[in-house]
């Protein structure tokens, strides 16, 4: 078996995390830090799949990170599709007089049908502008697909989605659920879906399978749920930078690939590159230990024997397919 590894920027505005979903919050100044960091990761080894949302491919900031890109060879960047719907046109009603969008409605699948398909044309227009090249993978703003997506993505010539984060439930905060999903690569109605990595361990090892295996076993949020996995070493590891140092993305990526799933991805949001920008990032200590874990961690996949870098399309381009894969 080959690991592979995608790395996936959320390439997006600034926006204020605890404040709300504005369409005036469509800043983005960080693409200097950007570019600085991208460079690093491909020189470490890695490829990197921009998945940009609309403030960001429309900004001359953006627009300097896609150009820089550009120089490299096509087979190290891929330039994906990020919706969030707050800051994508065509707006409508949906937003108060302040230009707020409902917490709702900030995930794309929460839309009607016509309304998501319009933005998500609106922003797979203007990448193919700016970059000449469409789009084939889709990222979701928040992970937010939802009933009508799959036939979007379809009509729109998208191939893969990255829009599952396994073993999430975003239900508390009107969102989808994914606790049913693990990290399992599979093809259903001609999108293949590749789910962000993340990984559950057990201080007890043979539970460390069941979990991965039987994804909502414990996936509960109550009390009692919290108390077991409590009691049973049980932990959550997310397979990025952000959140999690080095040491932590080791391990989530060593037990994935001692379960046989081969196909992982890490990922940050591009304004984490700067300071202030995100809750990850605060102070200058903590932009060069983001900066380092990021450039470490792929040094060290790269060292990791039957291991691969990839962009999302390239599953495509190698003829993969997998199979249709049923879930709860």
């Amino acid at each position: 078996m080959v690991a592979k590894l995608a790395v996936v920027i959320h390439a997006e505005e600034e926006f204020d995390w605890s404040g709300g979903f504005k369409q005036h919050q469509d800043q983005v100044t960080h693409h200097l830090e950007l570019i600085t960091l991208i460079d690093g990761m491909i020189q470490a080894g890695a490829k990197v799949t921009l998945a940009m949302d609309y403030p960001f491919v429309t900004s001359d900031g953006g627009q300097q990170v896609v150009a820089h890109c550009q120089r490299y060879e096509k087979h190290h960047i891929e330039f994906a599709a990020h919706l969030h719907p707050w800051v994508t046109p065509p707006f409508d009603e949906q937003s108060d007089h302040k230009g707020e969008v409902a917490n709702v409605l900030s995930y794309p699948g929460n839309l009607t049908a016509e309304l998501e398909f319009e933005k998500l044309r609106s922003l797979t227009e203007a990448i193919e502008a700016v970059t000449g090249q469409r789009p084939v993978t889709y990222l979701a703003g928040r992970y937010g697909i939802g009933p009508n997506t799959a036939s979007i993505l379809k009509r729109l010539g998208y191939k893969v989605d990255l829009s599952i984060s396994a073993f999430s439930d975003f239900t508390h905060q009107e969102g989808p659920d994914f606790s049913r999903y693990n990290n399992k690569i599979f093809t259903e109605g001609a999108i293949t879906y590749l789910p962000h990595t993340c990984c559950r361990l057990s201080a007890f090892a043979p539970l460390t399978k069941v979990l991965n295996d039987n994804p909502t076993w414990l996936s509960h949020q109550g009390l009692a749920s919290r108390v077991v996995k409590k009691l049973l070493g049980v932990k959550t590891y997310r397979l990025s930078p952000e959140g999690s140092d080095l040491d932590d993305m080791i391990t989530a990526t060593e037990n994935q690939i001692r379960l046989g799933h081969d196909h992982l991805i890490m990922s940050f949001h591009s304004p984490t590159v700067k300071q202030g920008m995100t809750p990850y990032v605060s102070s200058q200590d903590e932009q060069q230990v983001f900066i380092d874990t990021t450039v470490d961690f792929i040094k060290w996949f790269k060292g990791v024997p039957n291991t691969e870098m990839i962009t999302p399309a390239s599953i495509l381009r190698a003829g993969g397919h997998y199979a249709k894969q049923h879930h709860g």
